[in-house]
């Protein structure tokens, strides 16, 4: 006999069984909300899997119970507790080579990369869930003949950089072509989607031909990504850029009539600059990309323009310092979030 139960991971008896089960399959432990796994008469931990808010991971099956729907059984233990939060869509991201284990459970393969697959289930597909958000936030906005350019920004806060980014890129678009700026739609940066996006839309509405729309669950970033099924830390930076890339080429260009998207330059983050040369190997020769050089503050002591260092400075509450960084506008937010005592 089997049983369905919930894995408490502050009991360290229930943790260690979870960590070994994992490790039995090549796997390690990721952030999680709620766990399931499936025990014997013995307490042996025979099968689980977790979630984190949508995204349903950590999945593993004890080689000698392998095939028995153990799975299946710990998949919909986790999509009814899910649904009864309210998600109505969800995300899988698993090695390439297990991907088929949730084809069969309504899942859809959106994209793969090297080594991982990202597999999706919802009430709308992808398609569906672009045009909403097109219709929500451009409905003046005609999708024109000409390829359009597009961005995509995280805003963490949005800086004169970014503004710059923008510029540069209406340069390009002339007056006949939109430009289209995605903002990274996740909670897991510092400052909240809600302002983010706000002083997005904010530092750009004197602009024309411009479109700003959250990117959608679609577009990946590195704090939603999970590494549970990956061993070294290059290989989690190689998927997560690549199924990114890949998923932006496969749904965004198309329905967007995109045929460039802009980048800015980036000499400090390692991070960001194998990101950007993963775009650069992935989107052409549908789509262009153009790097765009940081824009640096003006007089004797240039500095690249960063929204690192203004976290910084709002973190050790010296935004004086970050004046010439930001507009006046998102200077005086600032200060506003942090009278609040925001982010603290």
């Amino acid at each position: 006999m089997t049983n369905l139960q919930k894995i408490n991971l502050n009991i360290l008896n229930q943790k260690e069984k979870f960590i070994s089960l994992l490790e039995q399959n090549g796997l390690r432990e990721d952030s999680l909300e709620s766990l399931y796994g499936i025990f014997d008469d013995a307490d042996n931990l025979l099968a689980c899997g977790g979630r984190e808010k949508n995204i349903l991971k950590c999945f593993a099956v004890n080689s000698k119970f392998q095939g028995l729907g153990l799975t299946d059984e710990i998949l919909s233990a986790l999509l009814k507790e899910a649904y009864s939060e309210n998600y109505k869509s969800f995300f899988i991201f698993t090695k390439k080579a297990s991907a088929h284990f949730f084809t069969n459970a309504g899942f859809t393969v959106l994209e793969t990369a090297a080594d991982s697959a990202l597999l999706y289930r919802g009430e709308k597909t992808a398609e569906q869930t672009l045009k909403e958000k097109f219709l929500e936030y451009c409905p003046k906005a005609e999708i024109k003949k000409n390829l359009n350019a597009a961005i995509v920004i995280n805003a963490n806060p949005f800086t004169l950089g970014h503004r710059h980014l923008i510029e540069e890129a209406l340069k390009y678009c002339n007056n006949e072509k939109l430009l289209f700026v995605f903002v990274v739609e996740n909670d897991k940066s510092f400052f909240s989607f809600k302002d983010r996006f706000f002083l997005v839309k904010e530092n750009v509405k004197d602009l024309k031909n411009i479109f700003v729309l959250p990117s959608s669950e679609f577009l990946i970033s590195e704090a939603t990504f999970p590494s549970y099924f990956l061993k070294e830390t290059a290989l989690v930076q190689k998927n997560q850029t690549e199924l990114d890339a890949r998923i932006f080429l496969k749904y965004f260009v198309p329905f967007f009539n995109i045929g460039v998207r802009f980048l800015g330059e980036e000499p400090l983050d390692i991070s960001t600059g194998l990101y950007n040369k993963t775009l650069l190997a992935e989107l052409p020769p549908k789509c262009e990309v153009k790097i765009i050089k940081r824009k640096k503050t003006k007089g004797h002591n240039e500095e690249i323009i960063s929204a690192t260092a203004v976290r910084r400075a709002y973190k050790n509450n010296s935004l004086e310092e970050i004046k010439d960084y930001v507009s006046s506008f998102t200077y005086n937010f600032l200060q506003g979030l942090k009278n609040k005592n925001y982010g603290k």
